[in-house]
């Protein structure tokens, strides 16, 4: 397994990449959770695909209600002729609000690993920051992030999204921290008209959202109905379909 294939899955492959970028040109950071439509238990797959349609590996998103916390989970697949590559994050929220609590991460590969841990805490300015502890092959780092108000961990993203109150040409901006790179930074969102896709149940309207952190650009369809789950995904070179609807455990 090359570095460079590892390294997709520690650079961005959940959430949204990272990008260097100023808050120039974005809104005050507001708090972009209205609504939440999923089950207490809900566990979608997807396929990764490339650009030429190729099936690269999997994804399953899982939502499992803790009393008052929901821990969501991503597991990536990522099949090759070096090997496979997983990728397992776990980030335990509030379920209300969607605030980031604790966060877990193990990728690994046939010669690299890496382990991720977070602790998020609030001051009494609602002001977010994460405690991190990162293992990378065994080289270990500590750091504290600051991340301000209305932050929201980066690889919740795809609940995040789902949360929006869903109208043509809403935009907001909000804080995301990534754990893995340790920093954080401000991310637009908009919503961008409705469209028509596949679904394992047959063809479904959905709302396109574009997130827009820094340089790069996120863009993922959400059914327009409750529970709005996320049909497609597109973090380009990567496409990630929906494939599979589990709602009991």
């Amino acid at each position: 397994m090359t570095r460079s294939l590892f390294a997709v899955f520690l650079a961005g492959m959940v959430g949204i990449f990272v990008a260097c970028g100023s808050e120039a040109g974005f809104n005050d950071p507001e708090n972009p959770v209205s609504q939440i439509s999923w089950p207490d238990f809900e566990r979608l797959h997807y396929d990764m695909l490339d650009q030429t349609d190729t099936r690269l590996g999997t994804l399953v998103l899982e939502t499992i209600r803790q009393d008052d916390e929901y821990l969501l989970s991503l597991q990536f697949t990522l099949d090759s002729e070096d090997g496979t590559v997983t990728d397992r994050v776990s980030v335990w929220v509030d379920a209300d609000t969607l605030q980031p609590l604790r966060y877990q991460r193990h990728a690994e590969s046939s010669e690299e690993t890496l382990t991720a841990e977070a602790t998020y805490r609030i001051n009494a300015d609602a002001e977010i920051s994460a405690e991190v502890i990162l293992d990378e092959d065994g080289e270990v780092t500590e750091e504290t992030v600051e991340a301000g108000a209305f932050a929201f961990d980066n690889d919740s993203s795809a609940w995040l999204w789902r949360t929006l109150a869903f109208e043509q040409d809403l935009e907001l901006t909000y804080r995301s921290v990534n754990v893995v790179q340790r920093r954080s930074q401000v991310v637009q969102v908009a919503v961008r008209g409705q469209d028509t896709l596949r679904s394992p149940d047959g063809d479904v309207v959905v709302w396109q959202v574009v997130a827009t952190p820094g340089v790069e650009i996120s863009r993922a369809w959400y059914a327009i109905d409750p529970p709005h789950r996320l049909i497609r995904w597109d973090q380009q070179p990567r496409r990630f379909i929906l494939t599979k609807v589990e709602t009991e455990p």
